[in-house]
């Protein structure tokens, strides 16, 4: 039996990881594939969803949970072999990536085509911040234009006239693509059976001819069966230059309110080129380890769960931007410690 695949984009902070847990919950009949490609040496988009320990993992309510970290054929391969696990594939893509290469297998091969087909391209945009993205980077360009539904989040951000207007320069963009609107824990429902519009198509295979993939007649007898194999000649689709991850972690308890207050001020006053703020956080006399997480000026920190007894406490903080001050960011963190010493990567 065939798995549907939808593929989840969006520039940093848009707010795919909450749609993805809006889908989860919503459709608890339907188990998934769940597979996350993170940008950054260390990700932790897996840590607001689940902690996966291997490649592909069992999650609680029936639905499978993977890491992409380099060749999506590897992970296609081994969700064939246990295709009676789950009844569909979400792909939740970093918010830097061009969609294009991620939906590459689907239309270029055709045994992927056939046993994973691609439902829609599902882009989700932040309803106050998107203008902004539109003129800094091309991503968020190609994102829009190469998707097939755009869902505009936030929208309680902004005004019905800024809304109307954004969603005419949203279909120049994509007039193919179709336009709903939501806000967390008001989202919309996505149909099942949704064509891949043309562009997409026309788009990836002029992708394949200039960068020499392998079409459907030149697919060899070997390819015609699982497993099937990365193109030698694959293109990677890569990240503006500009655009780079800091990973900070701590083995010593914050002190929640000057982390709180200090974040606040650098992102008012200091934060040009800032995209995203994420962590994971251990604070000193609390119970909880907490969520942080910033989008535009906006700063939220909140509890995810009590620590285990078995948990090694620490803190991971991944900076998401352009020309990003490493000391200076490091310094800052360092002042909002309540003891010790933190280290980068």
């Amino acid at each position: 039996m065939n798995k549907s695949v939808t593929i989840l984009t969006g520039f940093l902070g848009a707010g795919k990881t909450t749609f993805l847990n809006h889908l989860l919950e919503k459709n608890k009949d339907t188990r998934y594939a769940i597979i996350e490609n993170e940008f950054g040496e260390q990700g932790i988009d897996n840590e607001l969803v689940l902690r996966p320990d291997e490649t592909i993992v069992e999650l609680n309510n029936g639905c499978l949970c993977c890491t992409l970290n380099d060749n999506l054929y590897d992970i296609l391969n081994e969700l064939h072999e246990r295709k009676d696990e789950f009844d569909e594939v979400i792909i939740e893509a970093t918010g830097v990536a061009d969609p294009t290469g991620l939906a590459e297998p689907f239309i270029s091969h055709p045994l992927i085509k056939k046993h994973f087909p691609l439902n829609a391209i599902v882009c989700l945009i932040d309803a106050e911040l998107v203008e902004d993205h539109l003129k800094e980077t091309e991503e968020a360009i190609n994102q829009i234009s190469y998707s097939d539904v755009l869902l505009i989040n936030k929208i309680d951000l902004v005004s019905e006239k800024y809304l109307s207007s954004l969603e005419n320069t949203l279909r120049e963009l994509n007039p193919l693509a179709k336009v709903l609107k939501g806000q967390i824990g008001q989202f919309p429902i996505l149909e099942k059976n949704f064509n891949t519009n043309e562009k997409l198509e026309n788009i990836l295979h002029s992708h394949s001819h200039s960068h020499s993939h392998p079409t459907a007649h030149e697919h060899k007898a070997d390819e015609l069966n699982f497993p099937v194999h990365k193109p030698h000649a694959h293109h990677h689709h890569k990240h503006t230059k500009e655009i780079h991850s800091l990973t900070f972690t701590f083995d010593s308890p914050f002190d929640f309110n000057i982390l709180h207050h200090q974040l606040m001020v650098y992102l008012i006053f200091q934060s040009q080129g800032l995209y995203r703020i994420k962590g994971l956080i251990w604070f000193e006399n609390k119970e909880e380890q907490y969520i942080l997480q910033s989008v535009g000026k906006r700063l939220d920190l909140q509890a995810k769960r009590a620590w285990n007894i078995s948990d090694i406490k620490k803190s991971t903080i991944v900076f998401i931007g352009k020309s990003l001050p490493k000391e200076g960011l490091q310094k800052l963190l360092d002042r909002c410690l309540a003891k010790t010493k933190s280290t980068v990567n």
